[in-house]
C-alpha cells in the first residue's frame, strides 16, 4: 500500500476532515487487499491509532511514531516501529527504541530534513548508523542487530514464511 496517515503540518486530520476521510478510504482499500501498510503518524499518533483500531489489517509499520505515551498500545498491537537518523541524538528515541522489542522494530530510511547535527547529512546513507546506534542501546552486535532488523524487514514485507 505504500505510507498513508495523518500529518497535522499540512492539514487538520480530524473526524471529516480531507486526511481522514482519505486516510479512511486507504485502510479499507488495505484491509481488503490485506498488503503491508506504513502509517505516517508524526504529531498525530492517538488519532492514527484511533483509526486503524476499526480495521483488521496485515502487517502495520507506525513511521516517524513518537508517541511515547502510546507505545506499549502499538508493541501490544504487534505492529512495528521504525527509527531513523532523530535516534542518533533525540533521548526520547532512545528511551523509546529501548522499550521497543527487537521483533517489532524496523531502521527507518526516511529523513524530512538534513539534521543539524550530522553535518546536514540526510537519507539512506545514514541507515548503518541507525542499526548501530539499536545495537548499541540493546547491548548486542551490530551484525546480530542488522540481522534481526533484516528479517523484521522480511517479515513485515510478508517475503518470509515466519510470522
Amino acid at each position: 500500500m505504500g505510507e498513508i496517515g495523518l500529518d497535522p503540518k499540512y492539514s487538520e486530520g480530524g473526524p471529516g476532515r480531507a486526511q481522514m476521510k482519505a486516510l479512511m478510504v486507504q485502510l479499507e482499500l488495505a484491509q481488503e487487499v490485506r498488503k503491508p501498510i506504513q502509517v505516517h503518524s508524526r504529531n498525530a499518533e492517538g488519532e492514527c491509532l484511533d483509526a486503524l483500531s476499526g480495521f483488521t489489517l496485515g502487517t502495520v509499520l507506525m513511521h516517524w511514531f513518537q508517541g511515547e505515551v502510546l507505545l506499549q498500545e502499538v508493541v501490544q498491537r504487534g505492529y512495528y516501529v521504525s527509527y531513523g537518523p532523530s535516534l542518533l541524538y533525540s533521548k526520547k528515541l532512545q528511551r523509546m527504541a529501548l522499550r521497543s522489542p527487537l521483533s517489532q522494530v524496523l531502521a527507518e530510511t526516511d529523513s524530512p530534513v538534513p539534521f543539524g547535527p550530522l553535518g546536514g547529512v540526510h537519507g539512506p546513507s545514514l541507515v548503518p548508523s541507525v542499526v548501530f546506534k539499536l545495537s548499541e542501546l540493546w547491548g548486542q552486535r551490530f551484525e546480530d542487530t542488522r540481522m534481526a532488523l533484516t528479517g523484521n524487514a522480511m517479515r513485515f514485507l510478508r517475503l518470509s514464511e515466519k510470522g
